[in-house]
């Protein structure tokens, strides 16, 4: 294989671990979104903050559609860290995986 070639070749290999890196991520930010009451959420760490240090227990939040939702805090914020945290160790090993072919 000349050196041309070989540097083709690295290029496209480049090439495709951004493409699907990009892909995986978005990807990733459909599956943060929950159901929950009626509505549509996505889960971000801005939201369980909030839901975090919010004092009620009731409360109205907007969903995904613009839409005025009741939450019982606590179940909502225990649902929002599980759904949270197991979507980014996905992310986490899908990522790893593809470091992993652009490596071979």
């Amino acid at each position: 294989m000349n050196e041309l070639e070989h540097l083709t070749k690295e290029i496209r290999k480049a090439t495709d671990y951004q493409v699907n890196k990009r892909i995986l991520k978005e990807k990733i930010q459909a599956d943060l979104h929950i159901p929950f009451n009626g509505g549509l959420f996505k889960v971000t760490p801005e939201l369980i903050a909030f839901l975090s240090i919010w004092d009620t227990d009731i409360l109205y939040l907007e969903d995904s559609y613009q839409n005025p939702i009741e939450i019982q805090r606590d179940e909502f914020l225990k649902l929002c860290r599980t759904h949270y945290q197991a979507v980014m160790n996905s992310w986490h090993q899908q990522h790893a995986e593809l470091k992993k072919i652009r490596r071979i």
